[in-house]
């Protein structure tokens, strides 16, 4: 462990003290997981917008969703709007994937980097039992969301564009709040089984929280020796 690393202080302001971090001892200090929460701003007007109940995401999620898929059923049939909002929540599934894999375990390489990957992901490895960093903050969410949309409709017409992004909604609506039940103990099973162990055991599998879908597919699954431990 080195001195940088012995350095940081849980009990202050966490980025300030993070940009002082190289790399390793990053990732070092990351992978010893620390109980209960931190504090990331001096500000606490900042501080505020880390911070997010899980009934907000369906509160402000789920109604955009329905927005979109009733505007979608102007003009396409019911089957196709399923259809459509059913490969969205399978889009969605890959999103998750993906953004997990690559994007929250990629090894930032400089300190605004490292900053910008604690407040993505690399806090709740680090506090995983800090109940209100659970699920996303509805502000920062907007960018994503609106690039996803804004790719769909780059691709495809007003009507199918738009049911396929209600089902993207719906599946990420399902996926911030089963991960929320998660870590706070109120779903049991093997999904909460398989994401515990990728906090506590092995990171390099199970990617996939809220289904193993991608992770059987693209060989990140849990190998079944490591599932019964």
């Amino acid at each position: 462990m080195s001195k940088q690393e012995c350095a940081i202080d849980d009990n202050r302001p966490l980025l300030k003290q993070l940009v002082h971090l190289g790399p390793s001892e990053y990732q070092a200090w990351l992978l010893r997981t620390s109980r209960g929460k931190a504090r990331f701003f001096e500000s606490d007007v900042l501080e505020a917008v880390t911070a997010v109940k899980w009934w907000v995401v369906p509160l402000l999620w789920l109604p955009v969703a329905a927005l979109l898929a009733a505007r979608a059923s102007a003009t396409l049939p019911l089957q196709s709007l399923a259809a459509l909002a059913a490969a969205g929540v399978l889009l969605w599934q890959l999103i998750e994937y993906s953004l997990h894999r690559w994007l929250f375990h990629a090894v930032p390489s400089s300190p605004q980097l490292i900053v910008a990957h604690f407040l993505m992901h690399g806090n709740h490895h680090k506090y995983p039992s800090d109940i209100d960093r659970l699920v996303f903050p509805p502000l920062p969410a907007c960018l994503p969301a609106s690039i996803i949309y804004g790719a769909l409709r780059a691709c495809l017409p007003q009507a199918p564009a738009a049911a396929i992004f209600s089902g993207v909604l719906v599946g990420y609506v399902a996926y911030d709040c089963m991960h929320y039940l998660m870590h706070s103990g109120h779903l049991r099973g093997r999904l909460r089984t398989r994401h515990m162990h990728h906090h506590y055991a092995d990171d390099t599998v199970a990617y996939g929280i809220s289904s193993p879908l991608f992770d059987i597919l693209l060989g990140t699954q849990q190998r079944k020796a490591k599932a019964a431990s």
